[in-house]
């Protein structure tokens, strides 16, 4: 092996080792880091911590904030652990359901779920006085909202019982569901056509439709709705809204596992 050549398979290691350090930086911290900061950790300097972060980031290995700041992406901690998961989940969402609310003048819910608990990781709101939806971070029965049902339509069958058995499922409408073969045909319905709505399931004069959003092996990891529709008379009435659903949570996954691209 001649000395070019050597010098090269040594500037390689060295940048394959600046690389996990670097990866290494963002597994151990709580919170995003700036490149700065990682170049200060790693001992090189800005440019190089750029140039090393940019090639993590197409490959999925980092994730870029929109502040500029940086966490592990999907190949090192999304799977891991639902922390990163949800934060790059809630940055890419946010802009998203801002156009299509702008759009159609309608409220976004976009809901995870933790165990038994399903809640709003983040919303859009219109312009209007009311909203006619709970407040963002609010926990939302499973049973008796369109996007509960999605996020219990594809799970194990075990572990979606043992959920399912672990609330009391309260009436909080006449057409709330509460019985637990009723709500299994329901989860399998929504597993089938793709999407779950509540017609007036959880308040008296309040609907709305939710769609899957997946991750990039298409595993569902949230729900997307359009919330606090008021006065719907027909579930039909609803249907028009699936096509922009889909689109919209078809754009969050690309956006956030950029490594499809």
């Amino acid at each position: 092996m001649d000395k070019k050549t050597t010098e090269k398979n040594t500037e390689i290691i060295k940048m394959v080792d600046r690389a996990l350090q670097v990866l290494d930086i963002l597994r151990l911290s709580k919170e995003s880091i700036g490149v700065n900061s990682i170049a200060k950790q790693c001992g090189i300097n800005p440019s190089t911590a750029h140039r090393i972060l940019k090639t993590l980031e197409v490959n999925g290995w980092v994730f870029q904030m929109g502040d500029g700041r940086y966490i592990s992406g999907e190949k090192l901690s999304f799977v891991l652990g639902k922390d990163n998961l949800f934060i790059a989940l809630q940055e890419v969402a946010s802009i998203i359901m801002e156009k299509y609310t702008k759009k159609f003048n309608h409220a976004m819910n976009l809901i995870v779920r933790e165990g038994s608990h399903c809640y709003i990781l983040q919303q859009s709101r219109t312009n209007r006085l009311f909203d006619y939806i709970p407040p963002l971070h609010s926990e939302l029965p499973f049973y008796a909202c369109a996007g509960g049902k999605i996020l219990l339509s594809e799970l194990p069958i075990n572990l979606a019982d043992g959920i399912i058995h672990s609330r009391e499922m309260v009436p909080l409408t006449k057409r709330t569901i509460v019985d637990v073969e009723v709500f299994w045909q329901e989860l399998r319905k929504v597993a089938k056509q793709g999407y779950a709505i509540d017609n007036r399931e959880s308040a008296e004069n309040g609907s709305c439709i939710a769609v899957p959003v997946r991750d990039s092996k298409g595993v569902i990891i949230a729900s997307l709705s359009f919330s606090g529709l008021i006065g719907i008379k027909e579930e039909s009435e609803l249907y028009q809204y699936i096509p922009e659903l889909h689109e919209a949570s078809s754009e969050i996954t690309k956006n956030l596992y950029q490594c499809l691209e």
